[in-house]
């Protein structure tokens, strides 16, 4: 440091001597001012070279993953190296670029060494990214991290940030945002086409790659966040994300019509009533946009509520700076996911009916439907987001309707034990046991209803126990369900066992309780 303090005192003797004497203006100097003038420069040149030496010598590209997965900081000039950086820097702006044909400047040095330094430590993440997402198989949906994005991000911030560091020591305050943008801006450049590539690939492959422009989104718009709150600049990371926010606001509406045509395309449906599946698929994919709360809701609220029924329209979308990411957001991802289950249990509920017809099979396909659904929102992360837009009591209306038209038939079977008043010719006669006095005629029609019930009562108990519910849950709902049968049988029974033959009833109330607990 003594060497380089005694030599740019030198240098400075020999700037201020060559200014005092071009402005005598003296003809008899001119030889003097060329030779100084040329010491000058040589001067000048050695102080460049040895500053863009000492920047080289701590600006060897870096692997960023070994930063990252070692959750380390990247690394900043070296202390000892700042000083001579930074007096070097003074010098050279303030003194050798105001000589004649000064070859460069203390700037340009700086941001071309060090933006070498960033973008060369940067380009293998930025070349695996787009490697990973083309190499990638697009039939399945992309899950969150199969891309290297985020760690492509957290390098940016890393880097951009350790930058920021070092220019804030080396430079006057009033010159941070200046010095940052320029030596970040190649890399910033890099990153920016990484994202339109990445952009490209996913219009290609909406349906199952949009999940990667929320991942690209969420990440990019963290590392934005985080680093204009520490360097001002707000602008880049917005811009570098706007074409691959516009691809992504339009696949809400695709996903829908995707939903519909594999809904649609559907040749059949588990005869047996399990889960399909489409069913499986559906809720998959709305497990993935819960991945992403963050970009998701805040795509939706640009887009405007329902705005997602109709195919995308750039001139529905607000400001794209704004960027909420609060319990509207959640709100509306509700209202989407909402409209999706809906959509996808209107579908089931038309296929189911013309691929199985009958009317209890079609309810328990749907009732296992709905309980896998159901199921699916618990574990999958959905029930908070859906309590808020009223969700999950839409998918208890369509459980509840799906139970009633199973139960139709048992209501049929109950029909037979309602109590009747029977006034063939006169008001009934009680006995003293309280038992009805009944003609002939109220006989045989008692008769009938015994042999009717049992008939349907032991189909519908045969049918049962073959219906398949994955879901034990779904089973001793329905089991509860039809135990609604044996108190209106035991009324029955209790009034009219002996009024009629033996032979004409099957079950006493202990046997029919017992069959009916064959069905748990």
């Amino acid at each position: 440091m003594v060497e380089l303090s005694e030599y740019l005192t030198c240098v400075k003797r020999l700037s201020d001597g060559l200014n005092a004497l071009k402005s005598t203006n003296l003809r008899a100097s001119q030889k003097a001012v060329k030779e100084m003038t040329l010491l000058l420069k040589t001067g000048a040149v050695q102080l460049e070279d040895q500053y863009r030496k000492t920047l080289a010598q701590d600006s060897n590209p870096v692997e960023p993953l070994h930063f990252i997965t070692k959750k380390l900081p990247f690394p900043v000039l070296a202390d000892e190296k700042v000083e001579p950086i930074r007096v070097l820097a003074d010098f050279i702006s303030d003194t050798i670029n105001t000589a004649p044909n000064a070859q460069s400047t203390a700037i340009t040095i700086f941001t071309e060494v060090r933006g070498n330094y960033i973008s060369n430590s940067l380009s293998s993440l930025s070349q695996a990214t787009v490697n990973n997402a083309n190499g990638r198989n697009v039939l399945a949906s992309y899950e969150k991290g199969d891309n290297g994005i985020s760690y492509y991000a957290q390098a940016v911030e890393g880097i951009f940030s350790a930058e920021y560091e070092n220019v804030q020591k080396l430079w006057p305050s009033d010159s941070w945002l200046k010095m940052y943008t320029q030596t970040t801006q190649p890399a910033m450049t890099v990153f920016s086409n990484t994202i339109r590539q990445l952009n490209k690939h996913i219009v290609t492959y909406m349906v199952t790659e949009c999940f990667l422009a929320f991942d690209v989104i969420e990440a990019v718009t963290a590392t934005g966040t985080r680093l204009g709150s520490k360097t001002g600049e707000r602008n880049e990371f917005v811009d570098a994300l706007k074409p691959i926010r516009l691809t992504a606001s339009a696949s809400f509406f695709e996903l829908l019509e995707d939903l519909k045509r594999k809904g649609n395309a559907m040749a059949t449906v588990p005869l047996d009533g399990t889960v399909c599946e489409y069913t499986q698929n559906v809720m998959a994919r709305l497990r993935r946009l819960t991945d992403y709360p963050g970009a998701v809701g805040g795509l939706l609220i640009s887009l405007g509520d329902k705005n997602w029924q109709s195919p995308y329209n750039p001139a529905l979308l607000t400001n794209l700076a704004s960027f909420d990411v609060g319990a509207d957001g959640n709100l509306y991802i509700a209202n989407y996911c909402i409209e999706s289950i809906d959509r996808m249990f209107d579908i089931l509920d038309q296929k189911a009916k013309l691929f199985i017809k009958k009317q209890q099979q079609c309810a328990v396909f749907m009732v296992n439907n709905i309980a896998f659904v159901e199921t699916a929102i618990k574990r999958g992360g959905l029930a908070t987001i859906l309590n808020l837009g009223g969700g999950l009591a839409k998918i208890e209306k369509w459980r509840k309707r799906a139970v009633e038209e199973y139960m139709v038939p048992w209501k049929e079977a109950a029909g037979y034990l309602l109590d009747m008043t029977y006034t063939s010719k006169a008001a009934i006669q009680v006995s003293s046991s309280s038992k009805p006095s009944l003609t002939s005629k109220d006989k045989e029609a008692i008769k009938e209803k015994f042999k009717s019930f049992n008939v349907l009562f032991d189909t519908l108990i045969q049918q049962h126990k073959s219906y398949v519910f994955p879901d034990k849950d779904v089973k001793a709902m329905l089991f509860k369900e039809i135990t609604f049968i044996s108190p209106l049988y035991g009324r029955f029974w209790d009034k009219y066992h002996e009024v009629v033959k033996d032979k004409h009833i099957k079950y006493d109330v202990a046997g029919l309780q017992a069959v009916l607990a064959s069905c748990q």
